[in-house]
């Protein structure tokens, strides 16, 4: 069965932060380079089990841009919850709790 995928409120809430600071700080362009980083949501399709980070919470890094994706799985219901977009230059303790 195809797994769905969900962005929560906060991690869609910091993609739009990302993307308004690289409209404010580099270009348009590539702002909206930032918004198709389909790729790393794909390849978290495909192998759904990177690394564990932190708790139950899988990591993948963005390929473009200093981020890393948060998610967990959820068998039950077939879902891939994405729970944050970390900027890497942030602190560890910031990491996602829930």
């Amino acid at each position: 069965m195809a797994y769905k995928v969900v962005v929560t409120p906060g991690a869609r809430k910091q993609i739009e932060e990302a993307v308004t600071y690289y409209m404010e700080h580099a270009s348009k362009k590539v702002a909206l380079s930032f918004l198709p980083q389909k790729k790393s949501v794909s390849e978290i399709l495909k192998i759904r089990y990177f690394q564990i980070f932190y708790l139950n919470f899988g990591g993948r890094m963005m390929e473009k841009f200093p981020y890393m994706v948060f998610y967990t799985i959820d068998e039950d219901w077939h879902v891939i919850i994405i729970k944050t977009v970390f900027h890497t230059s942030q602190h560890p303790g910031k990491y996602p709790t829930k």
